[in-house]
């Protein structure tokens, strides 16, 4: 029985990368440290700093054809019917996102995750290895302008960045429910 792929890649140019941080680097920070209401933040899941673009911030068309040419390539066959904006995240030193999946299936929402596409914009930094996991561990092969697409219900992590400062953009595209 073969197996579908786990991930799929591509690359951006440098300049790209650097664009979208000089753009999305100005927008304001949200704390993404999880915690209940926004009281007791617990930053053993996830440490770290993101910023949203907009609806029609230009990178997520890019990300979008990505998407849809991972979901043929690798015969995911995921119905999509939308898309999240681009999440701009900046891990410090120790900052980190333990396992976690991007879709919630037991949710009982109409809507899913299917997709995430995630892309390293930078290189100056150490640790914030990117990691998937299914039955073993698999790290991920990024390094500046790489773009990886994955099933969001697969665990993945970003272990903690040990110097500099890590950039990423990630989007999700969704569809209904699975069944």
């Amino acid at each position: 029985m073969a197996h579908l792929p786990l991930w799929y890649t591509a690359e951006l140019d440098h300049d790209t990368c650097n664009q979208v941080i000089a753009e999305l680097s100005g927008i304001e920070v949200r704390d993404a440290t999880m915690g209940v209401d926004g009281t007791d933040k617990d930053i053993s899941t996830r440490n770290t700093n993101v910023r949203f673009g907009g609806s029609d911030y230009w990178l997520t068309d890019r990300f979008e054809q990505f998407a849809l040419e991972a979901n043929k390539q690798c015969g995911w066959e995921y119905h999509i019917t939308g898309r999240e904006n681009v999440q701009f995240a900046e891990y410090g030193p120790e900052q980190h996102y333990a396992w976690h999946t991007d879709t919630f299936t037991l949710s009982g929402k109409p809507i899913e995750r299917k997709i995430s596409v995630v892309c390293l914009l930078n290189d100056e930094f150490e640790g914030g290895e990117f990691e998937v996991r299914l039955y073993n561990t698999y790290p991920a092969p990024l390094k500046k302008g790489t773009m990886i697409a994955f099933p969001s219900i697969l665990e993945h992590r970003v272990v903690p960045v040990t110097s500099g400062i890590r950039y990423s953009a990630t989007v999700w595209f969704n569809g209904p429910r699975f069944r």
